[in-house]
């Protein structure tokens, strides 16, 4: 029985955002069946988020009996919410009502940009390993075949692995077993299936990765280890919350030392750069969070926090991190990640960017220091665990070779972008220049929009 009649939408005083997500219902369900795939709910946090869904596809006449109902998608983002999210899911599938409706199958989509922008690197990928292990027990013991769908960006800092095979491979034991649905976004949709032969060769690693994990023996890790890891977790997430969320000086150091605003005000995405334009850096979407860092060649949001987590004055924890990552997969992928991301860092590029741009104040020239700082204790605590000469790890050979290709050409666009910055910022608005300044802001915006897309491209797999 519907909740109300449809023909009198308009008579209800809904508010506009009401009413927009109630027509989408209406047009999802003038759709084929096929139309569609899930429906994904942002920021979903509690079992009702879920069946709220439900209810309006109900209402619209998207049922299981007639085929048209969408499977629905809690996508859990924040630390908070993957940890929650195994008690979120319980509460659902301890629904007969609801296991039945869905025929005990169930998709959860796993956030992996804001994850890492809310709680830092490390800690977000502990949070994903453990909720993941959480659920997957929480479906078996209520008998749904669960399915993730992990919400990766291209770059390292939202979870994206240029190592395709071996990522997967070290995805938690029991999380795959076949099923594997991930996102391909920006540029890595043209990156990896941009001609035929690309597309094809992608879709080759994709198969042959999940087939092969059902063969693997995975690595349990011991409870030494998971205590290790909280450990890590928990400092690295300190160390990292203590610089974005309480340094007062954070956010304008941010906004000078990197062309975040910018970015906000070019049309070179698909949404706005904000969920809340009048917020702060909890209200930045993460891609141009991790975007404007990398335009810097500082690459923080994938490295931040990692320095204080791995780093320890007793002697034992270094000795069983170096353990972990001898023998422990997905802990070696994961310090081998960010190991390649501090290989691409570049101090130079960094403090230019701090020269021409931060206001000559000691508090934020004397962050800005602070932060390099932060990187220096960073890649000493990766070479530490990983007992190696070189911060790239294994990627050594392949980096040294594009870094040699690379870098005569991104370095100068660097130092152009930064120039160009400085250029636009000391121009005022739009509506207080002549004519003729207003061609020139134009000409500089168009240089700066041509500066971003080169650097990205320059750093492929952390840009």
């Amino acid at each position: 029985c519907p909740l109300f009649r449809t023909r009198d939408l308009e008579s209800f005083g809904f508010d506009p955002d009401t009413l927009k997500t109630l027509k989408v219902f209406e047009m999802a369900s003038e759709l084929g069946p096929d139309s569609l795939g899930a429906y994904v709910i942002s920021q979903a946090r509690t079992a009702s988020d879920v069946l709220a869904v439900m209810l309006l596809q109900k209402q619209y006449g998207m049922t299981a009996a007639n085929g048209k109902m969408m499977r629905v998608a809690p996508l859990f983002e924040t630390l908070n919410d993957l940890t929650n999210a195994p008690d979120v899911i319980d509460k659902l599938f301890s629904m007969p009502l609801y296991v039945g409706a869905v025929k005990s199958k169930q998709e959860v989509m796993v956030g992996y940009s804001d994850s890492a922008k809310d709680a830092g690197r490390l800690a977000a990928c502990w949070a994903q390993y453990t909720s993941q292990e959480k659920m997957v027990k929480v479906a078996a013991k209520h008998g749904v075949e669960l399915t993730f769908f992990h919400g990766k960006g291209g770059t390292v800092g939202r979870g994206g692995n240029p190592a395709l095979y071996r990522a997967i491979l070290s995805h938690p034991p029991n999380t795959i077993n076949g099923r594997f649905r991930v996102t391909e976004q920006g540029e890595m949709i043209t990156q990896n299936f941009g001609n035929p032969a690309i597309a094809e060769r992608t879709l080759d690693i994709y198969t042959a990765a999940v087939l092969r994990e059902a063969f693997v023996e995975h690595i349990e890790p011991k409870e030494e280890w998971r205590e290790q890891m909280q450990r890590v977790s928990d400092v690295s997430c300190a160390g990292y919350r203590q610089l974005v969320r309480e340094e007062p000086r954070f956010v304008p150091y941010f906004r000078q030392a990197t062309p975040e605003l910018e970015l906000g005000s070019l049309n070179i995405g698909s949404r706005p750069a904000k969920r809340n334009p009048k917020g702060g850096i909890e209200s930045l979407r993460a891609i141009p969070w991790t975007f404007a860092w990398t335009q810097t060649r500082l690459h923080l949001s994938a490295w931040l926090g990692v320095g204080d987590g791995l780093s320890s004055d007793d002697e034992k924890d270094v000795k069983e991190l170096q353990t972990m990552y001898a023998d422990w997969p997905w802990f070696r992928e994961t310090i081998d990640l960010i190991a390649m991301i501090l290989s691409k860092t570049d101090f130079s590029i960094t403090k230019n960017y701090d020269d021409k741009l931060v206001d000559k104040t000691p508090e934020l020239i004397g962050l800005g220091d602070e932060v390099r700082a932060k990187l220096v204790k960073t890649r000493q605590a990766i070479l530490d665990v990983s007992q190696s000469k070189s911060v790239a790890g294994p990627h050594v050979q392949l980096l040294r070779a594009s870094t040699k290709i690379r870098n005569p050409y991104v370095d100068p666009i660097n130092v152009v972008q930064a120039e160009i910055l400085k250029e636009l910022r000391g121009m005022g608005e739009d509506e207080t220049l002549s004519a003729e300044e207003l061609e020139v802001k134009n000409l500089r915006r168009d240089a700066m929009i041509v500066s971003i897309n080169a650097i990205a491209q320059g750093m492929r797999n952390s840009g």
